[in-house]
């Protein structure tokens, strides 16, 4: 087992710890599809005004990004990832969001994505955690957490 030496995670001594910054084992066989309806899909003339899908915080229903939205990072669009307190987390990549306030400076340690620092954001609707923004290469991207989200219809404008 490959150990970091960690400089002073709060609440954990200093000392060796295990990676636990890599994808949790079976992450790679999830299906990475995301299904989308084109605008110009069979059926969807009927309908004067039709929905898009949106993607909102699954608390107070905020609306924070869309499925069409959703970038390929590292190879997948989904990642499960541990952070340093063992804590498992389901992201998914996104070129963009709204509806979010950033939590803290932006830093590069412990990230999950080599070349990026992550900084924490939270739902401007509730202030509940929904991810974090990497940036540092281009493009900068939301990796925000999937069961923290749920899909909404949203009105066109």
């Amino acid at each position: 087992m490959h150990l970091r030496q960690d400089t002073g995670t709060p609440g954990l001594p200093p000392g060796p710890r295990p990676a636990l910054f890599k994808e949790a084992p079976g992450a790679a066989d999830r299906n990475d599809t995301i299904p989308a309806a084109p605008d110009n899909a069979p059926g969807n003339e009927t309908l004067p005004d039709p929905a898009r899908p949106a993607l909102a915080c699954r608390v107070c229903r905020t609306v924070v990004t869309a499925r069409q939205l959703a970038v390929t990072v590292g190879g997948a669009h989904r990642h499960v990832f541990f952070n340093p307190h063992g804590h498992v987390f389901e992201i998914g990549c996104f070129a963009s969001a709204r509806n979010i306030l950033p939590s803290g400076p932006p830093t590069a340690e412990f990230s999950w994505f080599a070349g990026y620092a992550w900084q924490a954001v939270l739902c401007a609707g509730c202030a509940g955690m929904l991810g974090w923004r990497f940036t540092g290469q281009d493009p900068a991207f939301f990796g925000l957490i999937l069961p923290a989200l749920v899909e909404v219809e949203e009105p066109r404008a």
